[in-house]
């Protein structure tokens, strides 16, 4: 078996060339998008992975805007290329340019032999009159900004079959029978066509699909990360950096990977990872 690897990064080189030093498996696959606004550095990076291994490809670049659709068409248009590269492949992990691995490839590759048809993704319900209020208006994303227009109907009205929603995290770890659904089947037509026009919708589509699709009983609400969030301004959550002084927390965890590192703020505990993935068996 093998595991295909999506990753998005925007910047921190080497960050991404330690990150893929550390993922590389000559068993696996490996898609990187580098954002449309990364300089030329990162750029250079990618293509010279890509010139040296067979199996690292580049997704052609795109504007990725936090909180807008282009996160989740990324993601669709990769499970396509992904599908039509390799046939071996059982499972896709996504990773961000920041993230690290915790443990070595074959320990990973073990565990999802043992769980061949599980979908390791958090979906939770969400409550009705709160989506109502972050969902009532038709949100367009325009390069860096969003414009609101008009009032939309409710979640519900859109779908033929009784939809339910939920949310989640984008970080997931998932089959690829359930990969294919997500890109050929018409519920997720449906739901693409709604959540086009919503905001942060990188949180809601891939969990809403699985919970109302037959891989419902598959979900496994793990994600198998290591992420301690904080409030931002504006309300937005994202993952704090994590230095030296976390190290202890993320081997305590039954994890694979941790988010998010600068090894320009400290390059210690990545040091300290690296090290101890090498004593590893």
């Amino acid at each position: 078996m093998s595991v295909a690897y999506f990753i998005m990064a925007h910047h921190k080189p080497s960050m991404l060339l330690r990150m893929m030093n550390a993922i590389y498996s000559e068993e696996n696959i490996y898609l990187i998008h580098i954002d449309s606004r990364a300089d030329d550095e990162m750029l250079d990076l990618a293509r010279n992975l890509q010139s040296s291994n067979d199996n690292i490809h580049l997704l052609p670049s795109r504007f990725l805007n936090w909180g807008g659709w282009s996160l989740v068409q990324a993601e669709l248009d990769a499970i396509r290329v992904l599908l039509n590269w390799s046939r071996k492949w059982t499972h896709l992990i996504n990773l961000s340019g920041q993230d690290f691995p915790l443990v070595k490839q074959d320990l990973i590759l073990s565990f999802l032999n043992d769980n061949k048809e599980r979908n390791f993704i958090l979906a939770k319900p969400t409550d009705p009159a709160m989506m109502k209020g972050l969902q009532g208006a038709f949100v367009i994303e325009d390069a860096k900004k969003y414009q609101r227009l008009g009032e939309r109907e409710p979640f519900e009205s859109y779908f033929t079959e009784n939809i339910r929603q939920y949310s989640g995290s984008q970080w997931k770890m998932i089959t690829r029978s359930f990969a294919e659904y997500a890109v050929d089947s018409y519920l997720s037509y449906e739901m693409q066509d709604y959540y086009r026009y919503s905001f942060t919708p990188d949180e809601y589509f891939f969990p809403t699909l699985i919970q109302n699709s037959p891989f419902s009983e598959t979900v496994v609400p793990n994600i198998k990360r290591f992420i301690r969030m904080e409030a931002g301004e504006h309300s937005k959550n994202h993952a704090t950096l994590l230095t030296i002084d976390d190290l202890g927390s993320l081997f305590s965890n039954d994890t694979f990977f941790a988010r998010k590192f600068d090894d320009e703020v400290d390059s210690k505990i990545i040091d300290a990872i690296e090290e101890m993935l090498a004593l590893r068996p």
